[in-house]
Formats: structure tokens, C-alpha cells, sequence
């Protein structure tokens, strides 16, 4: 039923049959979002220290690096569908054991266990979504797929700060895992497997071996539009991570005294903007294009953070919080949209994980990069970075990157991994 998303561009975009891939997003989301809020305090709580905080959101990603890409070849070789059900499998185990941890050590050992999990999910979720949609539908389809996760984001955070307060931190792990044992049922009893079937192989040069099945290149970074899409997706992996779940909830409890309730319904503001200005940036971008989205929505996201350096009020922190939402709606689902956009059909999965790497490479850089800078120089001088590095990736997008929607798309055919 996943697939009943039609790959048609005149298909509705949401209808009975599909709702099973957007009421898992909306789950995945609300249980991330609660554990986006209670990870750092947690980390901050069983350390005191800042920049142990931002290690533990750094070395997350260090799992995802090599899980993406193994998850995009073996969606292409096993299939899509165990994948999908194996990554919501092994982060809500790691979540449940999460609840049950009391030191730090513990907790950053299941967190690494559980972020397989999450770059299986991730990745193998975005393969399935490439296979039923088109250059024509994608951005409108990707857009509700955002809301639904953003649904999730708002809620998730003022469940999950309620619960901190009312029945200690740790909850907010057990409710994540419960929400990825959801996920895999729905994925059990509703997902069909969407891998293209039947097609011709490659011909072979004479005297050379038959390839034997898929397998892995470094072919797109060949592509400039591709490197130009590794940096902004670098850049804003690393605003989220490094500023949004790293420092900022760090800052704002240290700095401005922000109780976690108060910080939860902060988070769930961006979500919330998110989510309004999903679907009408969606749409924009499949009628005008994905850059006319990006390439703002960078900036942004660059002048927000920027404006933490020059300021510590609650009410400054709010426009911040607002302008990310703002960014984040035009940039998470785009850039997405548009690596679906050049991937070759025959290779989705490889292609799709090869570009996750930019993902986590920039959820390992920013967190300790950002953490570092905080605690051992100054706050500002940490979002200041963060700001250059958004700014600089979207003229990196503005100059580098083809379009591929919309009346200035370029039809290219893109290198195979």
C-alpha cells in the first residue's frame, strides 16, 4: 500500500491507500522529536559539560556513514521492503534499552547501536518514495510526506517535555521506541515491495567479465549538480545537528534559563512552521523549480543562526526559531526531491545511500565543531560559523546546480554509482 503514491503526475497526492506511508513518517517524527528534546538535556544532566553533549550528537552520525550507504545497495539487491522494517526494528530496541540507562557511557552505546537503525530507515524510506514518484509529482509528495514528519515534530517535543517533567527524562526514550515498534508493524502488514523488476542489464564490452549484480561507485561526485547538492545537504545536516539539537537547547537552558517544557514548545514552533510552509513550498518547486527553494531557504537558515551571536533574549530566540522553520520547510524536502531527481532509476538505492554520506558527514562535523567552539571560545563565534558555512552552500547551489524541475530543468543523465 506504501506504493499506491502513484508515480503519475496527475495521481492525488494523498488518498485512503496511502495513508500508511504518511501516518509512519507523522510516528517517526513524533518519537525523534521527543528524543531530539531529551538526548542533550540528558547528556548535560549525566556530565555537565557542553561539549560532551555535542560529541554524542556528532558520533550518531558516525554509524549512519557506513549504514547509508550499505542500506542503499542492498535496497537495490534485497529489496526495499526489509529494510524499511529492520531500521524502525533496531532503534526502538535501542530505545527501550535507552530508558533503562543511567550514565552516559551506557546511553551513548545504545545511541550508536540505535543510529543503524535510523540510516536504514532514512535511506531506505527515500528509495521507496524515488520509485513511485516523478520529477512532475515529487515536490508536492515529498512536501506532505514532510508535514507528516513535522506533525510528528510538533507533537513529539510537547509530549515529551510534559513527560520529562512528570515522570523523569528517560520516558521520552521509551516513548520514541514505542513508536518505532508502530512503524514496523505498519511496514509489516501495509508496505509492498516497490523495486524495479525486469530490467535489461547492462551490455558488456567484449572480453570483458558480466557484471555480477549492483555495486558500489564514487561515479556522481563526477557531477557538479551532485556536489553541489553534497554541500547544501552537508551544511544543513550540520545546522541541524550541531545548532538545533546540540548547542541551542544547551544555550537556551544555560544562557536564558528555558525550562524543557518551555524548550519543547520552542522546538515544536519550528516544527510547526515547518509544516505550514511544506506543502506550499512544494508545490513551488515542482511548477518553478528546486533551486528557487534551496538556494533562499540556505540563506535563510544562515541569517538565523547568525543572529544568535548577537543577542541572548527569549524574544530573539523566538525570531530564530521562526526563521528556521521557515528554512528548514524550504530546504529538508527540496533537497531530497531533488537527489531523488538525479538519481538514475536503475541504481536509486546506491545513489540515494552514496548521498547520505554528505548527511552524516555534516552531522559529524557540526555538532563537534559547534560544541567546541561554544565551550572552549565563545557562543558567537560558533553560530557565526554555522552562518558562513549556510551561506556559503547556497551560492555554492546558485552557481554549481542544474535544475531539474520546473521550465528551467535541464534533462541530464546522471552518472551511475
Amino acid at each position: 500500500m506504501l506504493a499506491a503514491v502513484s508515480a503519475q503526475p496527475s495521481a492525488r497526492v494523498v488518498n485512503a491507500n496511502s495513508a500508511p506511508i504518511f501516518f509512519s513518517f507523522f510516528t517517526w517524527g513524533f518519537g525523534t522529536g521527543a528524543q531530539n528534546l531529551g538526548r542533550p538535556l540528558f547528556a548535560l544532566a549525566a556530565t555537565g559539560n557542553v561539549f560532551l553533549v555535542g560529541v554524542l550528537i556528532a558520533a550518531n552520525a558516525l554509524p549512519r556513514l557506513v549504514s547509508g550507504p550499505l542500506t542503499g545497495y542492498l535496497t537495490d539487491k534485497l529489496g526495499r521492503k526489509p529494510l524499511v522494517m529492520l531500521g524502525p526494528a533496531i532503534r526502538g530496541v535501542s530505545n527501550v534499552g535507552q530508558f533503562f540507562a543511567t550514565d552516559y557511557a551506557t546511553f551513548f552505546a545504545l545511541e550508536m547501536v540505535g543510529q543503524f537503525g535510523v540510516a536504514m530507515w532514512n535511506t531506505s524510506a527515500n528509495v521507496l518514495l524515488s520509485d513511485v514518484t516523478t520529477s512532475q509529482n515529487r515536490g508536492k509528495v515529498l512536501a506532505v510526506r514532510h508535514m507528516s514528519m513535522r506533525m510528528g515534530f510538533v507533537a513529539g517535543p510537547l509530549v515529551g517535555g510534559v513527560m520529562a517533567v512528570t515522570w523523569g527524562l528517560q520516558s521520552v526514550f521509551l516513548l520514541n521506541g514505542l513508536s518505532k515498534i508502530i512503524i514496523l508493524l505498519v511496514a509489516f502488514f501495509l508496505v509492498r515491495e516497490t523495486r524495479p523488476t525486469g530490467a535489461a542489464p547492462a551490455p558488456q564490452a567484449a572480453g570483458k567479465p558480466a557484471r555480477r549484480g549492483p555495486r558500489l561507485s564514487l561515479a556522481p561526485f563526477r557531477d557538479p549538480s551532485f556536489l553541489a547538492l553534497s554541500v547544501a545537504t552537508a551544511a544543513l545536516s550540520m545546522t541541524q545537528a550541531g545548532t538545533m539539537q546540540a548547542v541551542l537547547p544547551v544555550h537556551a537552558k544555560e544562557a536564558l534559563g528555558v525550562s524543557s517544557a518551555s524548550l519543547g514548545v520552542l522546538i515544536s514552533l519550528a516544527a510547526g512552521l515547518a509544516f505550514a510552509l511544506a506543502l506550499p513550498n512544494g508545490m513551488l518547486s515542482d511548477r518553478l523549480g528546486r533551486k528557487i527553494s534551496m538556494v533562499p531557504g540556505l540563506a535563510l537558515l544562515g541569517v538565523g543562526v547568525l543572529l544568535l551571536a548577537y543577542g541572548q533574549s527569549y524574544g530573539l530566540l523566538v525570531l530564530v526559531v521562526v526563521l528556521h522553520g521557515s528554512g528548514e520547510a524550504m530546504t529538508l524536502g527540496t533537497t531530497q526531491t531533488y537527489a531523488m531527481d538525479l538519481a538514475p532509476s536503475t541504481a536509486r538505492g546506491r545513489f540515494m545511500g552514496l548521498w547520505s554520506l554528505s548527511q552524516s558527514a555534516g552531522a559529524v562535523v557540526g555538532p563537534l565543531l559547534a560544541s567546541a567552539l561554544y565551550y572552549w571560545v565563545s557562543p558567537a563565534l560558533a553560530f557565526q560559523t554555522v552562518a558562513v558555512v549556510l551561506l556559503v552552500s547556497a551560492a555554492v547551489m546558485l552557481v554549481m546546480g542544474r535544475e531539474t524541475a520546473g521550465p528551467w530543468a535541464r534533462d541530464e543523465a546522471p552518472a551511475s554509482p
